[in-house]
């Protein structure tokens, strides 16, 4: 029996083996070029105190309640909205 189990448990291994990534398709870098928006949505729910800002990709605003924020779109801006509690709620561009 023991003879049958390693040679299955060899095959399932080479099974679950990582193919390299297509070639064809360009993994995002966090913070090379755009808004990372999209690749900081994991931010929403945790509390900006505990979150090392200077790790995140320029340009970003971080948003307090009540803030006063200009009006002016840019496409490679990441916004991070935070609510009374200094938690994140929103992360967009603009």
């Amino acid at each position: 029996m023991k003879k049958l189990i390693f040679p299955l448990l060899f095959a399932l291994a080479a099974c679950a083996t990582p193919q390299p990534a297509d070639p064809g398709i360009e993994t995002p870098v966090l913070g090379e070029g755009g808004c990372d928006a999209d690749m900081l949505g994991y931010l929403v729910g945790q509390d900006i105190n505990e979150i090392d800002v200077d790790t995140l990709p320029q340009p970003r605003r971080i948003i307090p309640p009540g803030t006063a924020v200009t009006m002016d779109y840019r496409a490679d801006r990441t916004n991070i909205e935070l609510d009374e509690d200094d938690r994140v709620v929103r992360v967009y561009c603009g």
